[in-house]
C-alpha cells in the first residue's frame, strides 16, 4: 500500500519543484520619452537592472537574478489560496474531494453493518486493490514527466526567438545609423529615420500576430503613410520585412556604377532583415503546432481516473475522516502539475484563457529604448567626430601662420 502513489508522487514534486517568485507591483512603465536625445548617459546598473526587470501583461514584475530562497518557504506556502494554478484545477479538485467523502461515508456504512453488503465478494487469498494503482503509477509519472518537459522545451524556443529578434533589431539598427550611405545624399538622414521606424515597428507587429491582435494605433513610431502599408496586409510582421527591404534599397542603389563597400554592406542588412523573417516562421511554428491533442486526452483522462480512484485505496490504509483531505492533496499534486504543462506549451498568450508567460511587449518596448539609445550615441559620437576634425583644422590653419 504505501508504494501506492510513490512513483507518480515522486516526479510530480520533482516537476512542481520550481519555486515561484516573489511577485510585486511596480510602478507604471516610463513613457516612450524616457530616453530624450539630450538625456544624460545612463550608469551600466541601471540598464542592467532595466533588463532585469521581468515583468507580465498585468505590471507584476519578478527580479530575473533573484533565486529561490529556502527563507522564502513560508510566503509560497502562504500564498497557497491564492495560486492561479490552484484555482484552474479546483474544479477538479472539488469533485475529487466531494467523490472521496462519499467513498468515506459508504466505507464507514460498511463498517458499522449500516449498509447491507456481502463482504465474500472481495475475499481473496492475497487481496491487494492497490495493485492496479501500483502498476500505472510509473506510466502516469512518466506521461507528466514528458508532459511538462516538452511544454518547458516550447516555452524556451519561444524565448529563443524572441531573443533573436531583439538581437537582430539592434545590429540591424546599429549598422544602419552608423554606416548606411544611400543613392541620395541629400534625402540619407530621411530614409535611414525611416529605416528605423520600421525596425521598431517590427517586434510590435509580431506581438500582435502571435496574439491574433490587430491595432495599428499602438504603432506610434510610424507615420500616418506608412501606417496605411499596413492596413491591407495579413501578417504585419512579414509587411514589416517588406518596407524594409525597400527602404534597405536604396544603399544598393548607392553603389551601382562603382565599386564601393555600399554593396556589401547591404548585403548584410539583407542578411539580417532574412533572420528575422525566419524568426517570424519560427514563432509561428511554435503558436501554429500544439501539443497532439490525443496526447493531451490520455493524459487527462488517466489522470482523471487515477485520482478518483485513489480514495477506494485509501479507506483501507488511514482512518476515514483523513481520506477526503489525502485525496485532495494528492490531486492538487498532480492535477497541478498537469496545468502547469498546459500553461507553459503556448508561451506567446495567443489564449484569452491562459497567462501570457513571455511578457512580449516588454520586449517590445526593450527594443523601442534600445533605438532611441544607439540614436543618441550614435549622434554623440558624430559630433565628438565633428568637434575633433574642426579643432584639428583650426591647429593646421594656426600652423600656417
Amino acid at each position: 500500500m504505501r508504494a501506492l502513489a510513490l512513483t507518480p508522487l515522486l516526479v510530480a514534486a520533482h516537476a512542481l519543484v520550481a519555486p515561484p517568485r516573489r511577485a510585486t507591483r511596480r510602478e507604471a512603465a516610463p513613457s516612450s520619452d524616457e530616453f530624450p536625445t539630450d538625456a544624460p548617459a545612463r550608469t551600466q546598473e541601471t540598464y542592467l537592472d532595466r533588463l532585469a526587470a521581468y515583468a507580465d501583461e498585468d505590471g507584476y514584475t519578478l527580479d530575473a537574478p533573484t533565486r529561490y530562497s529556502i527563507a522564502d518557504w513560508w510566503l509560497n506556502l502562504r500564498n497557497l489560496p491564492s495560486s492561479s494554478v490552484l484555482q484552474r484545477v479546483q474544479g477538479h479538485l472539488v469533485a475529487n474531494t466531494f467523490f472521496a467523502i462519499l467513498v468515506s461515508g459508504l466505507a464507514y456504512a460498511i463498517r458499522a453493518e449500516h449498509l447491507a453488503f456481502d463482504t465474500t465478494l472481495l475475499e481473496a487469498e492475497h487481496l491487494n486493490l492497490g495493485a492496479p494503482f501500483e502498476l500505472s503509477g510509473g506510466i502516469l509519472g512518466i506521461l507528466l514527466a514528458f508532459r511538462t518537459s516538452q511544454s518547458y522545451d516550447r516555452f524556451w524556443e519561444g524565448r529563443q526567438v524572441w531573443a533573436k529578434v531583439v538581437n537582430r533589431v539592434r545590429a540591424t539598427a546599429r549598422t544602419c545609423r552608423a554606416y548606411v550611405t544611400t543613392a541620395a545624399p541629400e534625402h540619407e538622414a530621411e530614409e535611414t529615420a525611416a529605416l528605423l521606424r520600421w525596425l521598431e515597428a517590427f517586434p510590435l507587429a509580431l506581438k500582435q500576430h502571435l496574439r491574433g491582435e490587430r491595432r495599428l494605433d499602438e504603432f506610434h513610431c510610424l507615420g500616418n503613410d506608412e501606417r496605411r502599408e499596413l492596413e491591407s496586409a495579413d501578417n504585419l510582421p512579414l509587411a514589416c520585412t517588406y518596407a524594409l527591404s525597400s527602404r534597405v534599397d536604396a544603399v544598393r542603389r548607392a553603389s551601382e556604377d562603382t565599386q564601393s563597400a555600399s554593396h556589401l554592406l547591404w548585403w548584410q542588412l539583407e542578411s539580417l532583415l532574412l533572420e528575422l523573417q525566419d524568426a517570424i516562421g519560427d514563432a509561428e511554428a511554435i503558436a501554429g503546432t500544439p501539443v497532439p491533442l490525443s496526447y493531451s486526452r490520455h493524459t487527462s483522462r488517466l489522470l482523471s481516473i487515477w485520482t478518483l480512484g485513489s480514495p477506494i485505496i485509501l479507506v483501507q490504509s488511514m482512518p476515514l475522516l483523513l481520506v477526503p483531505p489525502a485525496t485532495a492533496l494528492l490531486s492538487w499534486m498532480l492535477l497541478a502539475t498537469e496545468e502547469i504543462g498546459h500553461i507553459i506549451e503556448e508561451p506567446f498568450g495567443i489564449h484569452d484563457d491562459r497567462p501570457k508567460i513571455l511578457p512580449l511587449q516588454r520586449y517590445c518596448d526593450i527594443v523601442s529604448r534600445d533605438l532611441a539609445e544607439e540614436n543618441r550615441l550614435v549622434e554623440r559620437a558624430v559630433a565628438g567626430k565633428r568637434g575633433a576634425a574642426e579643432v584639428d583644422e583650426v591647429a593646421d590653419v594656426g600652423g600656417l601662420y
